[in-house]
């Protein structure tokens, strides 16, 4: 496998990534929380929704490879380190999107008041919330972990940091807003992984150890 093949396949899934993530947020029901109600009016919105943010989580996996890579030779371990975080944050948020199809069915095959009352109960369980939900933010730290990291080492302006914070930042701020705000966070994303992915397709790269 040659160098050019794994800078393509990381920087086509930096690109790929928040363009999921875009179109998983533009496509996602409205409303904070898992309504019944509204999960039962669109099955079909809250099974692509689910995908596309699946997916996205997927990309991150290529992705912070390529992050790692383009940063090992001025700092190993904050790449390795970044590297660990992202992916063990991934492994674990690509369990998450399920809920989405477990919830969808509870609101197609129960009462709205059972629904609520299964999902609140699941949520709730210790091993969900410190095996699971906490564990995926993990992919938060180790993007910036990396690329803060590029930052410092001046492979990247420092605008890309910036926008990479304010991108995950968006969806959290505008929380029940529409989807197609909440979207806007993955735009922010897309210019600043864009941007480093050009970086790594221009600069030749150090397999991390």
């Amino acid at each position: 496998m040659t160098d050019t093949y794994r800078r393509t396949v990381a920087a086509g899934a930096l690109v790929a990534w928040p363009v999921l993530l875009f179109a998983a947020f533009l496509t996602s029901p409205p409303g904070e929380e898992h309504d019944p109600a509204v999960f039962a009016a669109m099955p079909g919105q809250v099974q692509v929704s689910g995908l596309l943010f699946l997916y996205a989580t997927l990309a991150m996996i290529p992705a912070f490879f390529g992050l790692a890579a383009l940063l090992y030779p001025r700092s190993p371990r904050l790449a390795n380190t970044g590297l660990t975080l992202g992916l063990f944050g991934a492994a674990a948020a690509c369990t998450l999107f399920t809920t989405d199809f477990y919830d969808l069915a509870l609101a197609q095959t129960v009462p709205a008041e059972t629904a609520v009352r299964v999902t609140a109960a699941a949520n709730e369980l210790p091993g969900f919330l410190f095996g699971m939900l906490f564990p995926g933010f993990l992919t938060h730290v180790g993007t910036l972990v990396l690329i803060v990291g590029l930052a410092v080492g001046k492979v990247v302006p420092w605008w890309v940091p910036l926008a990479v914070v304010a991108g995950i930042a968006v969806p959290f701020v505008v929380a029940g807003s529409s989807p197609a705000v909440q979207s806007i966070g993955a735009l922010l994303e897309l210019a600043a992984l864009g941007w480093t992915a050009r970086e790594l397709l221009r600069t030749p790269t150090r397999e991390p150890a």
